[in-house]
């Protein structure tokens, strides 16, 4: 198992080199130096505000305490490409992210940007769901709701009760979630759970295919 922290900084962190290198050559190029052990080599593949912040002796020392892990991580970088796609997202101002696939030399969009209430993981889902809050896409919002909890419910009740007496309520719940949306999620099956704030949790669960939010608290 890669240690979480460094193996983000690792996979993440390095950037190709002035030129036309591609993503995958300078993921390939890093990844021979690791397995190699040149660990400057390495070091020069970073991005250079990581390499301002992190100089060559403590990333030579990251590298030594996590020697495994860090000729795994080598192996699986000098291979990428040859066995699966390479891909890239890029991160918008409302958080959101696009993703992008490297496929026979060209990037392209992957997935489908118009649905724009995604729901095929958890992390979408809620960001959707914010987004939506936000919007006031009750008819949106009503598809988030889980089946067990949708008895008496309608898209005209919903309005009435969430910009009612209760909207500043609301609107302070969707600015917690907000500033927590990258908050870890802990995903088993068909269902998730994310802890956010001081003791809150909003649970998820699958439904044919969909991920939905439970009532969060």
């Amino acid at each position: 198992m890669l240690r979480k922290g460094f193996a983000y900084a690792a996979m993440v962190l390095f950037g190709a080199c002035a030129g036309t290198q591609t993503p995958e050559h300078t993921a390939r190029s890093f990844g021979r130096a690791l397995v190699d052990g040149r660990v400057g080599d390495a070091y020069d593949h970073l991005a250079s505000d990581y390499r301002r912040r992190v100089p060559l002796s403590e990333f030579r020392g990251q590298v030594e305490a996590n020697g495994g892990e860090m000729r795994e991580l080598g192996r699986l970088l000098a291979s990428s490409g040859e066995s699966g796609d390479v891909t890239a997202a890029v991160t918008l101002a409302d958080g959101s992210t696009v993703e992008l696939v490297l496929r026979d030399g060209e990037w392209r969009i992957e997935g489908n940007p118009a649905n724009y209430y995604d729901q095929s993981t958890p992390r979408r889902a809620l960001r959707s769901f914010v987004r939506a809050m936000e919007r006031r896409r009750y008819e949106v919002v009503m598809r988030f709701v889980p089946e067990s909890d949708r008895e008496g419910m309608s898209v005209e009740r919903m309005q009435a009760a969430w910009e009612g007496e209760g909207r500043e309520e609301i609107e302070r719940l969707i600015a917690v979630l907000r500033d927590n949306l990258d908050e870890p999620i802990e995903e088993i099956g068909d269902r998730a759970t994310m802890a956010y704030g001081e003791g809150s949790t909003v649970q998820f669960i699958r439904e044919d295919g969909a991920w939905k939010i439970e009532d969060p608290s």
